[in-house]
């Protein structure tokens, strides 16, 4: 990107993944809840469990659908967000890995949302 006011400063951004949700599914570029689950969700449970914190950052414009994104509706199981997701998958593979009784798990979930407007934060 660059900046006309200062046309010599260039400046880049790297990102990971960029989604189309704003039309319907049947558009071939549509990205449901759970695509961005499988994307990002997955792994980030993969690596808490491997012992790291995993943090998942949300950026974007006013009304891009960030917190969608993160909670979905709760009422339409195929809406969810990558929260819920994530916490449904970490209670089932707990639950799968109490078959074997050799393994035990210490589990701290702690979820901090933080939205931001105007340089503000506000915590819910």
């Amino acid at each position: 990107i660059i900046n006309p006011k200062q046309p010599k400063e260039n400046k880049s951004f790297n990102f990971d993944y960029s989604y189309w949700s704003h039309t319907t599914p049947e558009d071939s570029n549509y990205a449901s809840q759970q695509q961005v689950y499988q994307d990002i969700g997955e792994e980030m449970l993969l690596h808490a469990f491997e012992g790291y914190n995993v943090c998942i950052f949300a950026y974007g414009q006013t009304g891009a659908g960030k917190s969608y994104t993160m909670m979905g509706r709760q009422d339409v199981k195929e809406q969810q967000g990558i929260i819920p997701l994530l916490c449904e998958d970490l209670f089932t593979k707990f639950n799968d890995s109490n078959i074997d009784n050799n393994m035990s798990y210490s589990v701290e979930l702690r979820v901090d949302w933080f939205p931001s407007l105007d340089a503000t934060i506000f915590t819910h």
